[in-house]
């Protein structure tokens, strides 16, 4: 055979096995024997090994690719991945659907509903029709490549019929059944759990292992990775109906639903049916999604979920064991929370041998004792909890448990006057060390674990957080663990970090109260402090009033005075002080430009119904070009935003001679500065997520 009768031969036979790899992971249909499948695939693969310069990346032989050396690279994601709100009673599905209807200014929607596969989340790209990357979901912003490992997944098409630049998203999985063939195979290996299994596997540096593990893959979101690749899909029937012309693998399992109601009945009925148990892949819920892709895009994120998806979750396992004891644990905010120490029990594929009691008022509720037959369950399927004693099941050894008065760490008095009782002690070590683990993880300090903190701690290496940056080659090489590679590594990561963040750099250290979006309020309250110096530390010798933080929309009076008793603190002084002498720096994202001179620094109230807007869209374009909102009309108040039905505010506008505009001019107003954008650009624009703080830097260093 020569080459040009082997290229003819070659892609008869990708095209034949490509059909048949479909037909049977994906359809459940056999359209050849898999004894004829293997002898194909065995002929291309001597055809393959004869004309080696015929081999192409979408050809089946190449799945399985060489091992990568060392760790998985970090790629960063095109979009960014969002979580999903839970929901565990019918209650909570109901308020979703209130605030979807108050948002969308509608009477109905229309809903679809999935199963939510229990598996690890991965993005895969198409170039060309070919597939790329593959990405794991990290923490939302940046994930591995796990590429090499995810081409092994036999239901998964390395080319797609058309030529198309697409990225899709879904869940990665092993089957029960799989995993039950796998266990057996493997006695030795104690695996926990499917999903855990899966996860390891695709993180395997050689493919060779993943490929013996059988994952399978379901997708079920798209985004387009060039404007013009309009693929004219409106809902989530057609994003599926759209799979199945380019073979790519979805659930088969979807239901649409015309109201809320008819949403309940049925998670009732799959919580009923124990749906969970009869499935031969591990899912824990239902995912539930307004069905029409324009209302999700009006609908938006928040900076952490999508607002127009919700999870059910499915009834937690549940099982019992013994209460051995309970040690009460000290967070980095000073709470003090009882953990119940357990004789290990496997629950929802785990070994559980801790779990929460929550707080002092909690424990007295539940009237657990030490040594009691108790009932616990992993709420969401993640966090082991004790539900309640079997108090039938007592023998009279059990001892009821004391809830201390004085930290169990540093032994000072707790402060008991909330639910959460609490130690305020700054020095206390357990607050520490919680405080520098919760610092490194924020700030994704690459080798700087718990346990290395531990041991700096132990060896008394590190006080405060700008003690990180003080570390030396010397100080590390007596870390247990640590030869020269390591070493070189973390204080590599830790020199990356030495340009921060301001606002993320200070929701990093914990402060009560003050969590992400707190940060950048008071970032951007620093920001703009009148400074006669250039080192950061200077500006710590500034008073902030309460006044002027009361002053920031967002912020209430608990948050601002936290913050103060942090900024005023001479610790907080050392601190800056100690940053700056090791060269640490910080910049402050960049503000939003504002884009409308009508709306900024104007205050607005807003009054009646809206035909193209709900009054919550309404609100978040004035904020978002720079005006502020008022609850109610007063002389203060610039503009009233006129609906239909306006009612006593209009009048009272009118005799104070504010101005007033309708929806039209409204309309008209926000377009200025875009008017090049249709409504639905400026709707999306303005509700798109702007979480990222390494996004649109403005590089003011100190």
């Amino acid at each position: 055979m020569n080459q040009e009768q082997a290229k003819t031969r070659i892609a008869q036979l990708k095209t034949q096995l490509w059909k048949a790899i479909n037909a049977y992971f994906n359809d459940d249909t056999e359209i050849i024997p898999e004894s004829v499948r293997d002898q194909l695939k065995y002929e291309l693969i001597e055809l393959e090994s004869q004309f080696p310069e015929l081999i192409t990346p979408d050809s089946p032989t190449q799945r399985v690719g060489a091992p990568l050396s060392g760790k998985l690279p970090k790629i960063t994601h095109k979009n960014r991945k969002f979580s999903l709100q839970d929901a565990f009673e019918p209650e909570e599905l109901r308020e979703f659907d209130t605030r979807i209807k108050k948002f969308l200014k509608t009477k109905s929607v229309e809903y679809s509903v999935e199963y939510k596969i229990d598996g690890l989340n991965v993005t895969l790209w198409y170039q060309n029709g070919q597939l790329q990357k593959a990405v794991t979901r990290g923490d939302g912003f940046v994930g591995e490549d796990i590429t090499h490992t995810i081409k092994t997944i036999k239901n998964l098409p390395l080319q797609l019929p058309q030529p198309l630049n697409i990225e899709v998203s879904g869940e990665c999985f092993i089957k029960r059944s799989v995993f039950e063939t796998l266990q057996k195979q493997h006695p030795d290996e104690n695996f926990a759990n499917p999903r855990n299994l899966a996860a390891g596997s695709v993180r395997q540096l050689d493919p060779q292992i993943a490929a013996e593990r059988n994952l399978s893959i379901n997708l079920y979101d798209l985004k387009p990775l060039t404007p013009e690749e309009n693929l004219n899909i409106t809902t989530q029937q057609d994003l599926f109906d759209f799979f199945e012309t380019q073979h790519l693998p979805h659930q088969p399992e979807m239901k649409i639903f015309d109201d809320i109601e008819q949403v309940i009945d049925f998670c009732l009925l799959m919580n009923e049916q124990n749906i969970r148990v009869k499935n031969d892949t591990d899912i824990d819920g239902l995912v539930i999604k307004v069905h029409n892709f324009a209302d999700r895009k009006r609908l938006g994120y928040t900076a952490k979920t999508a607002k127009y998806a919700m999870a059910w979750k499915f009834p937690a396992e549940q099982k019992y064991t013994k209460l051995l004891d309970i040690h009460f644990q000290v967070g980095r905010t000073g709470a003090i929370t009882p953990v119940g120490i357990l004789k290990p029990v496997n629950i929802a594929g785990s070994t559980v041998s801790r779990a929460t009691l929550h707080n002092a008022e909690e424990l007295e509720r539940k009237k657990v004792l030490i040594g009691d037959t108790v009932i616990i369950r992993k709420a969401g399927d993640i966090i082991p909890e004790i539900l309640a004693p079997i108090e039938s099941l007592r023998n009279g050894d059990e001892q009821v448990p004391e809830f201390p008065t004085t930290c169990p760490e540093c032994a000072q008095s707790l402060n008991t006057s909330e639910t959460v009782y609490r130690c305020t002690n700054t020095h206390c070590p357990a607050k520490k060390q919680a405080n520098f683990i919760f610092f490194a993880e924020k700030l994704k300090i690459e080798g700087l674990g718990k346990k290395t903190i531990e041991a700096l701690l132990e060896l008394e290496l590190i006080h405060s957080v700008a003690d990180f940056w003080k570390l030396t080659p010397l100080d590390l090489a007596n870390l247990p663990g640590f030869k020269a590679k390591k070493i070189e590594n973390l204080l590599s990561a830790l020199k990356k970090q030495k340009k921060l963040s301001f606002p993320l750099f200070l929701a990093a250290l914990g402060i009560r109260h003050i969590g992400t979006e707190n940060a950048k309020i008071l970032s951007h309250v620093i920001h703009n402090l009148p400074r006669e110096a250039d080192e950061f530390w200077a500006l710590t010798k500034l008073e902030i009033a309460l006044e002027q933080l009361l002053a920031q929309d967002g912020l209430g009076e608990v948050v601002a005075q936290s913050f103060l008793e942090f900024w005023h603190d001479e610790t907080t002084k050392n601190l800056f002080l100690e940053l700056s002498k090791q060269e640490v720096r910080f910049f402050f994202p960049k503000q939003k430009k504002i884009i409308n001179q009508h709306v900024n620094q104007k205050k607005f109230v807003i009054t009646g119904s809206f035909s193209q807007f709900s009054r919550d869209e309404i609100k978040k374009l004035l904020v978002d070009n720079g005006g502020k909102i008022l609850s109610s009309i007063s002389r203060n108040c610039d503009v009233l935003i006129v609906g239909e039905k306006a009612g006593s505010k209009k009048t009272k506008a009118e005799a104070f001679g504010i101005s007033q505009w309708d929806e039209a001019t409204f309309l008209e107003k926000i377009k200025v500065g875009v008017e090049q954008k249709t409504l639905e650009e400026i709707i999306a624009t303005n509700t798109k997520s702007t979480d990222k703080d390494d996004e649109n830097i403005q590089m003011n260093l100190f």
